[in-house]
Protein backbone atom coordinates (compact mmCIF):
# COMPACT_ATOMS: atom_id res chain seq x y z
CA UNK A 1 0.00 0.00 0.00
CA UNK A 2 1.54 3.08 -0.82
CA UNK A 3 2.09 5.93 1.89
CA UNK A 4 1.32 9.31 1.58
CA UNK A 5 2.66 12.29 4.36
CA UNK A 6 0.23 15.22 4.44
CA UNK A 7 1.49 18.52 6.42
CA UNK A 8 -1.04 21.32 7.09
CA UNK A 9 -1.46 23.73 9.85
CA UNK A 10 -5.11 22.91 9.32
CA UNK A 11 -6.85 20.11 11.53
CA UNK A 12 -9.96 20.15 9.45
CA UNK A 13 -7.95 20.06 6.34
CA UNK A 14 -6.28 16.98 7.06
CA UNK A 15 -9.21 15.32 8.03
CA UNK A 16 -10.55 15.61 4.84
CA UNK A 17 -7.68 14.29 3.33
CA UNK A 18 -7.37 11.44 5.85
CA UNK A 19 -11.12 10.11 4.48
CA UNK A 20 -11.06 11.38 0.96
CA UNK A 21 -7.19 9.60 0.34
CA UNK A 22 -8.38 6.61 2.74
CA UNK A 23 -10.88 5.99 0.72
CA UNK A 24 -8.50 5.44 -2.41
CA UNK A 25 -6.64 2.46 -0.53
CA UNK A 26 -3.99 5.04 0.16
CA UNK A 27 -2.19 5.38 3.74
CA UNK A 28 -2.60 8.48 4.95
CA UNK A 29 -0.26 10.17 7.94
CA UNK A 30 -1.19 13.55 9.06
CA UNK A 31 0.32 16.23 10.98
CA UNK A 32 -0.01 19.79 11.75
CA UNK A 33 3.61 20.34 13.30
CA UNK A 34 6.11 20.84 9.73
CA UNK A 35 9.04 20.58 12.29
CA UNK A 36 7.84 16.55 12.72
CA UNK A 37 8.45 16.11 8.84
CA UNK A 38 12.17 14.90 9.14
CA UNK A 39 11.22 12.56 11.80
CA UNK A 40 7.49 11.05 10.32
CA UNK A 41 9.73 10.64 7.31
CA UNK A 42 12.35 8.73 9.07
CA UNK A 43 9.92 6.31 10.81
CA UNK A 44 7.85 5.68 7.59
CA UNK A 45 8.07 4.57 4.15
CA UNK A 46 6.68 7.72 2.52
CA UNK A 47 5.74 7.66 -1.06
CA UNK A 48 4.19 11.13 -1.56
CA UNK A 49 4.21 14.49 0.60
CA UNK A 50 1.54 16.81 0.28
CA UNK A 51 2.82 20.40 1.70
CA UNK A 52 0.75 23.04 2.15
CA UNK A 53 2.66 26.51 1.46
CA UNK A 54 1.88 29.38 4.00
CA UNK A 55 1.55 27.25 7.74
CA UNK A 56 2.88 29.70 11.06
CA UNK A 57 5.42 27.24 12.26
CA UNK A 58 7.42 27.09 9.03
CA UNK A 59 6.77 27.46 5.06
CA UNK A 60 6.62 24.44 2.84
CA UNK A 61 8.70 25.96 0.85
CA UNK A 62 11.45 25.78 3.14
CA UNK A 63 10.68 22.01 3.96
CA UNK A 64 10.76 21.13 0.37
CA UNK A 65 14.24 23.07 0.07
CA UNK A 66 15.28 21.18 2.68
CA UNK A 67 13.37 17.64 1.62
CA UNK A 68 15.34 18.21 -1.68
CA UNK A 69 18.75 17.83 0.03
CA UNK A 70 17.92 14.94 2.28
CA UNK A 71 15.48 12.88 0.35
CA UNK A 72 15.90 14.25 -3.27
CA UNK A 73 13.55 11.55 -5.06
CA UNK A 74 10.18 11.80 -2.42
CA UNK A 75 7.28 13.00 -4.53
CA UNK A 76 5.92 16.21 -3.06
CA UNK A 77 2.68 17.44 -3.92
CA UNK A 78 2.00 21.14 -3.07
CA UNK A 79 -1.63 22.09 -1.87
CA UNK A 80 -2.03 25.61 -1.09
CA UNK A 81 -4.50 28.90 -1.59
CA UNK A 82 -1.55 30.75 -3.31
CA UNK A 83 -2.80 32.69 -6.14
CA UNK A 84 -2.68 30.85 -9.29
CA UNK A 85 -0.73 33.49 -11.21
CA UNK A 86 3.11 33.39 -11.00
CA UNK A 87 3.78 36.82 -12.18
CA UNK A 88 6.79 38.37 -10.45
CA UNK A 89 10.07 36.83 -11.40
CA UNK A 90 11.30 36.97 -7.60
CA UNK A 91 8.60 35.02 -6.26
CA UNK A 92 9.68 31.78 -3.86
CA UNK A 93 6.69 29.63 -6.04
CA UNK A 94 8.01 31.23 -9.34
CA UNK A 95 11.51 30.26 -8.89
CA UNK A 96 10.26 27.03 -7.55
CA UNK A 97 7.94 26.19 -10.42
CA UNK A 98 10.65 26.91 -12.88
CA UNK A 99 13.73 25.23 -10.98
CA UNK A 100 11.11 21.94 -10.05
CA UNK A 101 7.80 21.27 -11.09
CA UNK A 102 9.33 19.72 -14.50
CA UNK A 103 11.10 17.58 -12.84
CA UNK A 104 8.00 14.67 -12.62
CA UNK A 105 8.12 14.45 -9.20
CA UNK A 106 6.47 17.86 -7.94
CA UNK A 107 3.59 19.41 -8.71
CA UNK A 108 0.49 21.81 -7.17
CA UNK A 109 -2.65 22.04 -6.47
CA UNK A 110 -5.30 25.16 -5.23
CA UNK A 111 -7.65 25.11 -2.95
CA UNK A 112 -10.67 24.46 -3.23
CA UNK A 113 -10.59 22.07 -5.71
CA UNK A 114 -12.21 18.69 -6.60
CA UNK A 115 -11.55 15.57 -5.10
CA UNK A 116 -10.94 13.73 -8.68
CA UNK A 117 -8.29 16.38 -9.51
CA UNK A 118 -6.48 15.60 -6.38
CA UNK A 119 -6.70 11.84 -6.78
CA UNK A 120 -5.24 12.28 -10.31
CA UNK A 121 -2.18 14.18 -8.79
CA UNK A 122 -2.03 11.89 -6.55
CA UNK A 123 -1.92 8.50 -9.11
CA UNK A 124 0.36 11.19 -11.47
CA UNK A 125 3.09 11.16 -8.75
CA UNK A 126 3.14 7.64 -7.27
CA UNK A 127 0.46 5.85 -9.50
CA UNK A 128 -2.15 3.91 -7.90
CA UNK A 129 -2.64 2.78 -4.03
CA UNK A 130 -1.72 -0.28 -4.79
Amino acid sequence: MRKILSVDDDPNILHAYEVAIGQKGYEILTTTDPNAVESLLRDNDVDLIMLDIHMPQRSGLDIFRDLKKTHPKLKVLFITAYPKTFTVSNDDIYAMWTQNFADGETDIMYKPFVLNLLYEKIEGLIGPAS
